[in-house]
């Protein structure tokens, strides 16, 4: 029997929604334009090397701040407001966020290894602050509520709304740069972070307002972080979801990272015929945002069948078929010619719809270790689990970021040239046969998953017992 206590109500799932939203806005921008932003507009470094230098910079920041992504899990975890543990974080970290990624999207006219100083010093605070936000949001769908039928759908909340951020980013990124810049792209982009920032902004502050913590460490837990990091280690569930989360993360952010090359030098202008609108002659830009566009909407559409396919196959059944089945579609783009575009929009309504429930069920995962920890060594650290799963994505950003920056400039690729055929036919393998291996092999892990259906349960109602009460009310 659902306990009511335990349920998220309509006005504090859209409140969480908000937040994810406004955080969205800036993560899916960053994932699908920072790479193209630092080789074509920015311009980390002249022709042949921009590339590999922005990879580089990827994978040493991403790396170093992985680790800063522990600390501020343990952090959260320790503290103690009359607001909760994570809410105050969203209320204290939005602004510097906002105005810390309008930086890291501003062109100053520097040498060009002062450039180079800054892009790092930007790009840097840009992750930290990144982490700083999104941990403890994360980390509120662990202790929102401790039933596991209710993380589903405040997971498809969270999830509907991130990938609705990612259809405003993807649609109108392109657009508002045009617009804004009026020819200047990189006054553009600036410009357009702007208005990115002020919306994150106030949907983390809307969740600040909205949303409540229900579950807490049990009340004889003493701080110790040798007990927190030695339990994690010990958990075999969150060891299998890092792992599935890294190779899932490295599909999309190698894929995404090189979009934008793809459709500017691989596709290029095209006369586009519309199925009851007739034939249009269209930019590379133009046909980019409608592929996101239609990207964007198959993803919100695919979040709505993760309780469905939950209830039927579990976690470990639905994951493996989500990502396997988007690993299939995802290695057939590399059979797409240039002027088959509606067959490439086809594929890529395919592969978000398929794709997009991975991170929603992915995070649900994670809070399911948190319990398993908490069910099995007496502690709970929801923080530190949810932590520790952004460092590994963050690792597999990081890869993803060098991996098709020394693949394109192993392939020959020079910024705002036309390109060879050897250069085109990288461009191609990196949006199709490479990361669709990756998700293969992500779907080949999900089967170690050891917490099955029949096992949450078990856990969900011992946790329950032990408590004494269905749900501990009331602030940390």
């Amino acid at each position: 029997m659902r306990n009511r206590a335990q349920q998220v109500h309509l006005p504090e799932k859209l409140g969480f929604g908000l937040g994810e939203f406004g955080n969205n806005l800036f993560w899916q921008f960053f994932m699908y334009f920072q790479f193209y932003f630092y080789t074509d507009i920015f311009k980390i470094a002249p022709g042949a090397e921009a590339a590999k230098t922005a990879g580089i910079m990827f994978m040493i920041v991403r790396s170093v701040d992985s680790f800063i992504d522990l600390l501020i899990g343990i952090i959260a975890d320790r503290t103690n407001t009359r607001w909760g543990k994570y809410r105050p974080w969203l209320l204290f970290g939005a602004i510097p966020f906002g105005l810390i990624g309008v930086a890291a999207f501003t062109t100053p006219d520097f040498s060009q290894a002062a450039k180079v100083i800054y892009a790092y010093l930007t790009y840097t605070l840009l992750m930290v602050f990144y982490s700083i936000v999104s941990i403890p949001q994360n980390s509120l769908l662990g202790v929102m509520t401790a039933d596991p039928a209710e993380r589903t759908i405040l997971s498809k909340y969270k999830f509907v709304f991130a990938f609705a951020a990612g259809f405003v980013v993807k649609f109108c990124t392109p657009w508002l740069v045009g617009r804004l810049g009026a020819g200047n792209d990189a006054l553009g982009y600036q410009r357009t972070v702007w208005i990115f920032a002020a919306v994150a902004i106030i949907g983390l502050g809307t969740t600040f307002l909205t949303i409540r913590e229900r579950v807490f460490p049990p009340k004889e837990q003493k701080p110790s972080l040798r007990l927190d990091l030695r339990q994690l280690l010990g958990n075999g569930p969150w060891i299998a979801v890092v792992l599935i989360g890294l190779f899932t993360i490295l599909s999309i952010a190698i894929r995404s990272g090189t979009l934008m090359h793809y459709f500017k030098y691989y596709i290029g202008n095209q006369r586009v015929a519309v199925p009851l609108f007739g034939t249009f002659s269209l930019t590379y830009t133009q046909i980019f945002s409608g592929f996101m566009l239609i990207g964007s909407l198959t993803a919100i559409l695919g979040t709505f069948t993760v309780p469905w396919l939950d209830r039927t196959l579990g976690r470990r059944g639905s994951y493996a078929f989500y990502v396997g089945s988007s690993a299939a579609l995802t290695a057939a783009i590399y059979f797409i010619k240039p002027g088959q575009i509606t067959a490439l929009c086809l594929l890529e309504a395919g592969i978000n719809l398929l794709q997009a429930p991975t991170c929603a069920v992915l995070w649900t995962m994670f809070a399911d270790c948190a319990d398993y920890g908490e069910w099995k060594h007496g502690r709970r650290a929801t923080a530190l689990i949810f932590s520790a799963g952004i460092m590994s994505n963050k690792w597999g950003w990081a890869l993803g970021a060098l991996i098709p920056g020394y693949m394109l400039t192993s392939f020959g690729y020079i910024a705002d040239t036309v390109q060879s055929e050897r250069t085109l036919s990288g461009m191609v393998l990196i949006v199709s046969v490479i990361p669709a291996g990756f998700a293969a092999l992500a779907a080949i892990l999900t089967l170690t998953f050891p917490l099955t259906t029949a096992k949450l349960k078990t856990i969900h109602e011992d946790l329950m017992q032990r408590r004494g009460e269905a749900v501990r009310t009331g602030g940390a």
